[in-house]
């Protein structure tokens, strides 16, 4: 008989933390960047900000929110679900292309004493709602994002990409149809003055392929390098593709990592 309790208890022992991660890991909330069809933030005092899919510097934005949001870890603090909406200062609401809406807000802890409730704002937790179910989730960047993050995300391309995009397309429009996907994250890498004089340059640039901007298949990058004169305009020189690009490669390409 002792034999059999010792069994069943280390049975259970092995078995139920199994369960308690499996548990945790169920309400772990998993959203796909390509479902999401805009982000919009609104401010208790009438400030509000729109981040859409289709917008290439703002999907750069939709990205980060997702992966924010997917590595996010579950608290133990109880969802006030009482709170005044009034009293909520941000709100951010997620479109999916489904129609369905995911809500996140900022996480309060609240005690009643005296029969008054008292609320302050929880130090690095949210309140994320999908599907009617309320889930109260830790993440530093993303309380922080919701808070006042987004206020200071720059309206489109700064003005060097601004340059590099349009030298990018007047270069890219001497090469031939081959080569029309590479359309995306356009850089000049380098630009080198021929024997000195400014008005003439060998330029070397370079871009991804859109087609694989949905994250299905490796990106690939072009590199090209050619020769701008006065006298004798734009000439391609030398033209390679570069397969398979790692994610931290084309993160780079894109300024989205150092």
């Amino acid at each position: 008989m002792r034999r059999l309790v010792i069994l069943v208890m280390v049975i259970f022992g092995l078995f139920f933390p199994i369960q308690l991660l499996l548990v945790k890991a169920s309400i772990q909330p998993k959203l796909e960047k390509v479902d999401v069809s805009f982000i919009q933030v609104n401010r208790l005092n009438g400030e509000t900000r729109l981040f859409k899919e289709n917008d290439g510097y703002e999907e750069v934005i939709i990205d980060k929110i997702v992966n924010w949001i997917n590595t996010s870890s579950p608290s133990e603090e109880a969802n006030e679900l009482e709170l005044n909406q009034t009293s909520i200062i941000s709100i951010m609401k997620i479109k999916l292309k489904n129609g369905d809406v995911a809500v996140i807000e900022p996480a309060y802890n609240c005690v009643s004493q005296n029969q008054v409730k008292t609320c302050t704002i929880a130090d690095g937790e949210v309140i994320y709602t999908s599907n009617n179910k309320k889930l109260r989730l830790k993440s530093v960047e993303l309380y922080d994002w919701l808070l006042v993050g987004w206020k200071y995300e720059s309206v489109g391309a700064p003005k060097d990409e601004l340059l590099e995009e349009t030298l990018y397309s007047k270069y890219f429009s001497y090469l031939d149809e081959t080569y029309a996907d590479f359309i995306m994250c356009p850089k000049i890498d380098k630009v080198e003055p021929i024997d000195g004089n400014t008005q003439r340059h060998i330029v070397q640039a370079s871009a991804l392929n859109y087609s694989a901007h949905h994250g299905d298949v490796p990106f690939d990058r072009i590199h090209i390098m050619l020769t701008d004169t006065p006298e004798n305009g734009v000439k391609i020189n030398k033209v390679t593709i570069q397969k398979g690009i790692s994610e931290k490669e084309s993160a780079i390409q894109c300024r989205r990592a150092s």
